[in-house]
């Protein structure tokens, strides 16, 4: 009986962690959104720092020696709110050696202390964020389900508090993020990464120079089209079959970029063969997805582009 209660605890994890989309995962974040520079107005429940709060925590709930070291270097650190800002290169650095270590005990509560360390620091944390997502990815390559939760939670609450500044930067930010679009990598990484950045994309006001800049990426890695297509498909979907709000929107813009517009000034040439066969792999994940109760907004799309080409 113990083996077979032992299985499925072990499905249920596998299988929250394998269907649950980034949207989801993104709305179980519970935090307070910055609010004119200020922190969270939750405080917490020890001490006057998340941080703090989370290290004493973990100290008590695992008491391996990976986790025993990385307290002893930053315990003296964080005695206080102050004391943490004041060292926070000290704590960051300690962070990323730790998370680095191959095959810590210690990843959970690490992962766990970075979400609480963006808690207290806010947009203080931000210059940080590149590093942080780069070692995480990595550990979104290991087999444990329970692992894998862990580190999509903190990607997820690291996006909700801030994506305003991820925006802003958002073609350096998809600098990083294309290695993860690869066709080398693996389903769950591929489709996280398609499901996150979307969120930032719908975020932009005016996506023509994005895409632009999106699609000129593909001149120097021609395997990137799939995972361009599933990130523009990722931008258009929404629930039970349908399509985001958007989509009336963006869609006749991507459909634009289907070959070079005479009549524009200082438009920039684009590979266009890449880039039809990204928007292709886009619109069969969009054929794939929809129903015929769900897809007049896409009629409508394509009606105004060709109306737009026939009389320009």
């Amino acid at each position: 009986m113990s083996k077979r209660g032992s299985k499925s605890s072990y499905h249920k994890n596998e299988n929250r962690y394998k269907f649950e989309t980034f949207s989801e995962r993104l709305a179980k974040v519970n935090i307070d959104v910055i609010r004119h520079g200020d922190r969270t107005q939750e405080f917490p429940e020890v001490g006057d720092s998340f941080f703090a709060e989370g290290l004493a925590k973990w100290s008590e709930l695992n008491c391996t020696q990976h986790y025993g070291s990385f307290s002893a270097e930053v315990n003296q650190q964080v005695q206080s709110y102050h004391q943490l800002v004041h060292h926070k290169q000290v704590i960051v650095e300690a962070l990323k050696k730790h998370l680095k270590i191959k095959n810590s005990l210690a990843y959970q509560p690490l992962l766990d202390l970075v979400v609480r360390l963006a808690r207290d620091l806010q947009m203080d944390f931000y210059p940080y964020f590149r590093e942080f997502f780069e070692i995480i990815t990595l550990i979104l390559n290991k087999q444990d389900t329970e692992l894998l939760e862990s580190a999509f939670q903190c990607l997820s609450y690291l996006f909700k508090v801030l994506w305003r500044y991820l925006v802003k930067d958002i073609k350096d930010v998809f600098e990083f993020y294309q290695p993860l679009l690869g066709k080398d990598q693996k389903p769950h990484i591929r489709n996280f990464a398609a499901e996150s950045f979307s969120f930032l994309m719908r975020k932009i006001r005016y996506p023509d120079d994005l895409f632009d800049f999106i699609f000129s990426r593909l001149d120097k890695d021609s395997e990137l089209c799939t995972g361009i297509g599933q990130l523009l498909f990722e931008m258009v979907k929404s629930v039970m079959k349908q399509f985001h709000s958007c989509t009336g929107k963006v869609l006749p813009i991507l459909l634009h970029k289907l070959g070079p517009d005479q009549d524009g000034d200082n438009i920039p040439t684009l590979p266009w063969g890449l880039v039809q066969k990204a928007l292709s792999h886009m619109l069969c994940c969009m054929l794939e997805h929809t129903n015929k109760e769900n897809v007049q907004v896409v009629w409508d799309c394509f009606y105004v582009s060709l109306a737009f080409n026939k009389y320009r």
